[in-house]
Parts: structure tokens; sequence; C-alpha cells
């Protein structure tokens, strides 16, 4: 699983040219520590950090159900916290304004560079492209995933609350750019207007 925040570069221009972006080392510092309290109720690995979100690693036999409430539970807690200490905090708020995800599932392989775990495979890759196309599926992408049709098919087809629209998208350098199949999920489905607190995992 990947995500990162929109328009996070906008935000952070604004927030250097006044000299002042401790509204957004904060919102990255709280989002930091709800993965630190997430991992004690599910297994999973905030392998990297990129700026503007994380590529989080899940085990194969992790359920539907806790990567649900992990989408969900980010997208609640991000927009509680960004809107508290971060939007007020600028002179020109964005457009768009939240979280956008990509899951994909398969083998990775671990290995060590300059004393660093890390870690290679498609779909870390897969999972980083999906993400960065929920964009172009869409007029507004905030708090939506794109995820495989083979990660819906095993993990979120089940599950009676989750729902997911039929996609195709090309993904630079995956199968020569042909249509890759996958769902677009909402990871918020209520009304602003009716929850605006974190929720703890």
């Amino acid at each position: 699983m990947t995500f990162d925040m929109c328009s996070s570069s906008d935000m952070l221009e604004e927030l250097i040219l006044r000299n002042d972006i401790r509204p957004y080392d904060y919102v990255i510092s709280e989002l930091k520590h709800y993965l630190a309290k997430a991992q004690e109720s599910v297994v999973f690995d905030p392998y990297k950090f990129t700026g503007d979100g994380w590529i989080l690693l899940f085990p194969r036999n992790t359920d539907g159900t806790s990567l649900w409430n992990m989408l969900t539970g980010l997208s609640l807690f991000y927009r509680a916290t960004s809107e508290a200490h971060l939007l007020p905090r600028l002179n020109t708020r964005p457009t768009i304004n939240g979280l956008t995800f990509g899951i994909e599932m398969g083998p990775i392989a671990k290995m060590t560079i300059f004393q660093q775990t890390e870690y290679v495979g498609r779909p870390i890759t897969i999972a980083c492209r999906l993400q960065s196309a929920v964009s172009s599926l869409a007029e507004n992408p905030s708090y939506k995933a794109l995820v495989s049709a083979t990660v819906f098919a095993e993990y979120f087809s089940t599950l009676a609350n989750v729902r997911g629209s039929n996609k195709t998208v090309p993904l630079r350098n995956i199968r020569d750019g042909r249509d890759f199949h996958c769902k677009l999920i909402r990871t918020l489905v209520r009304a602003k207007s009716q929850t605006n607190s974190a929720v703890a995992p």
C-alpha cells in the first residue's frame, strides 16, 4: 500500500516562502505517530517515507477488514489533522486536499543497500503507479484508492461497505503500457460534516 498527500508541493511551497514549514512538519509527524499506533493492532512495515506519504508493506495473510480500516482510518485522521493544523495556515488553500492510495499484492525481495534494509519487486512499483494514476481517473482524487483487480477480489470483494468501480489504466513501463485492470475505491464515504475527528486504528 502506498499513499500520499494531494497538493503537498503547493502547500509546502507556500510555507517555505514564508519560512515556516512547521504546520507541514506537524502533519507529517502526526501521520508517523498514527502509523506507529496502528502497528499495535495490524502487522505491517512502514517501509519508506516518500516526502508526502509512505509505502506500507503488509503480510500476505492480512485480512481485508484490516486493510480497509487502514485506508479509512488514515483518511479520517489526515482530514482532521490537516483541517485543524495545516489548511488554516495557508493563504491559498489547495483546490484538492486529501490522500490518494495505490495497492498491489505479490512477492517482494529483501536486500541491504548501504547498510539499510530495502525491498524491490513488481508490487511496489505497481502500487506507486496506481496511486499516481488516481488523479487521471477522478475529477477530485481526494480520499480515493486504485487497487489491482486481484487485490480487490482477494481482500475487498466480500466486504459489504466497500464499493469499487471498474477502471483500466496504462501503467508506465508495466506490460508495455497495456491497459491494467483495477478498481477505484472511495476511502471516505460519509459527508464531511458527519465526522471531523481523528479515528484511532
